[in-house]
């Protein structure tokens, strides 16, 4: 069952009301897990709002930043418009997203939206996520997981980025997301060991599995170490359900 709730957000920047929706909870029946932590769930499940758009002068704003008080609760979203995140943006459905959400989120970044190291881990782990799309299926064993992968990859060479530039800004970017991630538990460690496995550091990938502690029922940790000891850089399928 999904429930959700309509908070009312006001814009940092020029106080317009809006209302947004919350996910409480959701039913899955299947979800599709990859090494770079991304999932993808049957039936689709709204994303995390981390960051919405103003419908007036829209400047983006990270939404936990937006709240109202809660003297404010007994507002009915009827009076307000619905705020807009990154999937309303003018090249929401162009075939090159991926790409220009990455340059969107690459200038948020310059421009500091990003103001804690908590806030820039997200928006990196995104980049880095959005980077991969275009192979995220290539490697997968099914002819028609295979044929969906190479269309993405065909799709991704329309985006006008020399693969020079994609490799440096994928590398970058994963560089200095490893430098600011501090994992605490055993799936943030392999997923400190997957950054570094996709930038062909395979010795300290190697080195953060070694911290893992519950490696026993851990098919993640069996598939990553494998990766390593191939020295594949690419993303990949865990799980096939």
């Amino acid at each position: 069952m999904t429930t959700f709730s309509t908070p009312i957000v006001q814009c940092p920047s020029c106080e317009n009301k809006m209302y947004t929706y919350q996910l409480n909870s959701y039913t899955v029946f299947n979800t599709t897990v990859y090494s770079d932590g991304e999932t993808v769930c049957n039936p689709p499940v709204m994303l995390d709002k981390n960051i919405l758009i103003c419908t007036k002068c829209t400047k983006p704003f990270w939404t936990e930043d937006a709240f109202l008080p809660e003297e404010n609760n007994d507002l009915s979203i009827e009076e307000f418009p619905q705020a807009k995140d990154v999937h309303d943006l003018p090249f929401a459905f162009d075939s090159d997203f991926s790409l220009k959400l990455t340059q969107y989120y690459s200038e948020l970044l310059e421009k500091a939206f990003a103001n804690t190291v908590e806030r820039e881990v997200y928006l990196r782990i995104e980049l880095w996520r959005l980077l991969n799309n275009g192979i995220r299926n290539i490697t997968d064993n099914s002819l028609k997981d295979k044929i969906i992968g190479i269309v993405k990859e065909v799709l991704s060479k329309d985006d006008n980025l020399d693969p020079a530039d994609r490799s440096d800004l994928f590398n970058n970017n994963l560089k200095k997301l490893i430098s600011l991630y501090n994992p605490n538990t055993d799936d943030e460690l392999l997923l400190l060991a997957e950054m570094h496995r996709e930038c062909g550091n395979f010795s300290e990938a190697s080195r953060v599995l070694d911290q893992v502690k519950d490696i026993d029922n851990s098919f993640a940790y069996k598939e990553i170490s494998k990766a390593i000891k191939i020295r594949n850089t690419k993303v990949f399928r865990l799980n096939k359900h």
